[in-house]
């Protein structure tokens, strides 16, 4: 279904009216206009991380993927993604690679930004560190760095705090990104 659906909206971005027979969709003179200004489309950015068809899918079809999990784990499905633009003799650099980090919670101290957490997020702190941003922001730096060396060119931060409290926010883009105000 994936597979099809990507053939599908990449039509509805390029041509004039999209025609499309597959196994599971028909499509017959679709029409999106205006289209894009992106040329030659819109980025096309598919999230998942199944080793034998999403990413393949990806090497086929994408401009960009999101990947999730631990550092080693990313480490692995971009390993992945580049044995399958290998294959279809795609360049795995003409990828853009994200990845989505479950939860930054950035502090002065460590622990100011462990006391940002939830009961159970604290309780499960070893496994949240894996796949999170938690600590000052030196460490959130150094973390960060980690994802840069896996292939990681963007991330996708959920702030836990950030709804209520826009200071790590902040903190975040002047202390880690050197954007100033």
């Amino acid at each position: 279904m994936l597979r099809e659906a990507l053939q599908i909206i990449l039509a509805m971005w390029t041509q004039e009216e999209a025609t499309f027979e597959g196994k599971r969709y028909q499509v017959r003179g679709a029409i999106n206009q205006p289209k894009g200004v992106q040329k030659p489309h819109i980025p096309l950015l598919i999230g998942g991380s199944g080793e034998k068809v999403t990413l393949k899918l990806v090497a086929q079809y994408g401009d960009a993927c999101n990947v999730g999990g631990d550092i080693a784990n990313i480490k692995h499905k971009l390993s992945v993604l580049k044995d399958h633009c290998d294959a279809l003799g795609r360049d795995y650099n003409t990828i853009r690679r994200t990845a989505i980090v479950d939860a930054c919670s950035i502090a002065r101290t460590e622990e100011e930004a462990i006391a940002k957490l939830t009961d159970s997020e604290r309780a499960n702190l070893d496994n949240m560190r894996k796949s999170s941003l938690i600590g000052t922001p030196a460490q959130i730096r150094e973390r960060i760095a980690e994802y840069e060396e896996a292939g990681i060119q963007e991330l996708l931060i959920h702030f836990v705090d950030a709804a209520t409290n826009l200071e790590s926010v902040r903190m975040f883009a002047q202390e880690c990104m050197n954007v100033t105000r």
